[in-house]
């Protein structure tokens, strides 16, 4: 018998009962396949909560999606869309099979570590998932009654459109755009029909992998193997933490509470949601969500709760950013996403794929992500019994609105930890001059005290200058209660001008302050609000001559960006990138400000571009722990304060 993970008494116990589809599924599973096969049932990871999953060690993997619909009362138009007849009307709904295709699209290109680069570089790897949806109700007559007019309308079609052109009624071209158009529409109406499981067809269920490939090779049977199947941490892995008084106080979860949390760069806000979500998840035994804006930072928050020194599983936190998140619990809700014709775009012009993208995104978030009112209608699978959001000065009041009203439990706690200086997307400030969010969550509780520089260090006194001179005026300025004046300096902190038109000798002076001062790579963070200039800098980095540094980045490379896929798979390749992004990789690393949010590092090149705003530039000063170089162009408008408050390093003088 197959493992059923959890088993069928496990399954029917839980929170969200199964189906009578679903059971008859998971016992037909059970006999049908031998113990090396294993079925999860709605296995949820990062909010994504497929029906059934099963995964063979050689043989890949399958999605089923189960529906137990009456189909009499649905149909399907000329597009492929979904509707339900009900007795006021018609109403659209999620194609079962869009359903489906969306959670294997997201184990490449969320969830599974390098999954996605290797489908690029292999078309096979797209083909070790495969994917059924299964109607319990349904027959071979009631699906095919379905499809069927379709396949027929579209036969007529395709016999109108020869018969056109033999009687030279149309030229080859636009007869040449209907054929390619009927045989698109076609295969998808076959495909679905093919992929439709009922109980007298099931044993056709197969998996897509071949004893003779070797595509699903041990490491991605891990990969999905720890997505599917989350490890217990034990108290053991993790260390003692050493919290203050005020730490020891806001770790402490209580239901229906309201907290927001503030304070400087270091202050520990991290540690302190780390601890929550655990303490949380000890008291409630339920899920924990914990969002931020910027998604490099979900394995360095990961990282952060696999340090709270107690026992729990891993399958009870889930960490994204929110509009990956809301992504999910779209299609998990059955919430058909429409994105207009005119903002799809197959080419491979950089700028017009770029245009396309923005004006997709703002339809997006106007339709659907900023849309308070977007989850109305649906049904909510999941729902936490804690909420944790970071970076909330990132956040738009609608985002805490959806995600308090639609997936917060009744009883359920939610924290909003942020530092309002770092406000780079300039959202609207409170009357106490922080961070403005939704109203019930109290006054801010301040972190207050630094962790991040040793005593001594100067870039303390540095930023806190940076605050006055150019941040008083908007925002409340954080002095840092453990600071006190010392003549002891510790660490590298200076400033260089360079020229933004001779990248390779921007790169050489790194190399070289690198090597005078012996940083290891793995201490060195470059980052700058402009990805471009990056990109270039670590081209030049990885591939001159004088250089031939390993780095990773957070962005996709000067390579990728030229391969002839790369237009079609922006967002899916950048995505990758900040998810695969990882502080301790042993390398040198270039990422852009926005991206290392909430992230430090021993040693920081700052790059400060002229157009940077005062936010921007702060966040790139807080995220040094020891040494900080701040390099900058002549013309700058920050050189001034910079040439003030450090010695300038002069390179090669």
């Amino acid at each position: 018998m197959a493992i059923l993970i959890p088993n069928i008494e496990k399954a029917k116990a839980a929170k969200q009962k199964p189906t009578e589809g679903e059971i008859f599924l998971l016992e037909f599973l059970a006999t049908h396949f031998d113990e090396q096969i294993e079925v999860y049932f709605q296995p949820c990871f990062n909010g994504d909560r497929p029906d059934i999953v099963l995964m063979s060690p050689k043989a890949g993997v399958i999605i089923i999606e189960v529906k137990d619909w009456n189909l009499d009362l649905y149909s399907i138009d000329e597009r492929n869309k979904w509707a339900v007849n009900l007795p006021s009307g018609k109403q659209s709904v999620k194609s079962p099979f869009s359903q489906v295709f969306a959670y294997k699209k997201n184990f490449f290109d969320i969830h599974v570590n390098g999954l996605l680069e290797k489908s690029l570089k292999n078309d096979n790897f797209f083909k070790m998932i495969k994917t059924y949806v299964y109607f319990h109700h349904g027959n071979k007559s009631a699906i095919e009654l379905l499809y069927q007019s379709h396949l027929d309308r579209l036969r007529d079609e395709s016999r109108e459109n020869e018969n056109s052109f033999k009687q030279k009624q149309i030229d080859f071209d636009r007869y040449e755009r209907r054929r390619e158009g009927i045989n698109r529409a076609k295969r998808k109406f076959e495909r679905d029909l093919s992929l439709s499981l009922h109980k007298t067809n099931i044993k056709k269920i197969s998996f897509p992998i071949t004893a003779e490939e070797s595509v699903f090779d041990q490491s991605v049977y891990n990969e999905f193997k720890r997505l599917l199947n989350p490890p217990y941490h034990y108290a053991s892995e993790g260390k003692p933490p050493n919290y203050t008084e005020k730490q020891k106080r806001l770790i402490q979860s209580t239901p229906k509470s309201r907290v927001k949390i503030c304070g400087l760069a270091g202050s520990g806000k991290t540690v302190v949601l780390a601890g929550r979500a655990v303490n949380a998840h000890k008291r409630h035994g339920g899920k924990v969500l914990i969002l931020t804006f910027n998604i490099t930072l979900r394995s360095y928050i990961h990282d952060r709760i696999s340090a709270v020194r107690e026992d729990f599983s891993w399958s009870a936190f889930d960490i994204s950013n929110y509009h990956r998140f809301i992504t999910i619990a779209l299609n998990n809700s059955d919430i058909p996403v429409e994105i207009p014709e005119h903002l799809h775009y197959e080419g491979a012009n950089r700028d017009i794929a770029r245009k396309i993208s923005f004006q997709r995104d703002q339809y997006l978030e106007e339709t659907y992500y900023s849309n308070i009112r977007v989850f109305d209608d649906a049904e909510v699978k999941i729902k936490y019994d804690t909420i944790l959001i970071d970076e909330v000065q990132d956040y738009k009041p609608e985002w805490i609105k959806i995600i308090r009203s639609y997936f917060l439990e009744e009883d359920g706690e939610m924290l909003l930890f942020g530092d309002e200086k770092q406000n780079i997307y300039k959202r609207a400030l409170d009357e106490e001059r922080r961070s403005k969010v939704v109203e019930g969550f109290g006054r801010w509780e301040k972190l207050t005290k630094s962790f991040r520089y040793a005593a001594e260090s100067p870039i303390i006194s540095l930023v806190e200058s940076f605050q006055k001179s150019f941040l008083f005026q908007s925002y409340e300025v954080d002095i840092d209660e453990s600071f006190q004046l010392s003549l002891t300096s510790i660490g590298l902190q200076a400033y260089e001008i360079f020229d933004g038109t001779d990248l390779g000798q921007l790169a050489e002076k790194i190399i070289t302050i690198a090597k005078g001062n012996n940083i290891h790579p793995n201490d060195i963070s470059i980052i700058s609000s402009q990805e471009e200039i990056l990109r270039n800098l670590d081209h030049i980095l990885r591939t001159s001559e004088l250089h031939k540094e390993r780095t990773i980045c957070s962005f996709p490379s000067h390579e990728v960006t030229k391969h002839p896929k790369y237009s079609k798979s922006y967002d899916k390749i950048s995505g990758a990138k900040k998810m695969g992004f990882n502080l301790n990789s042993g390398v040198m690393k270039l990422s852009s400000t926005h991206s290392f949010k909430g992230f430090e590092s021993p040693f920081v090149f700052l790059i400060v571009n002229n157009n940077d705003s005062p936010e921007m530039v702060f966040t790139g000063l807080t995220r040094a722990k020891e040494n900080l170089m701040i390099l900058l162009e002549r013309d700058s408008p920050y050189l001034s304060f910079f040439s003030k408050h450090l010695n300038s390093l002069e390179i090669g003088a």
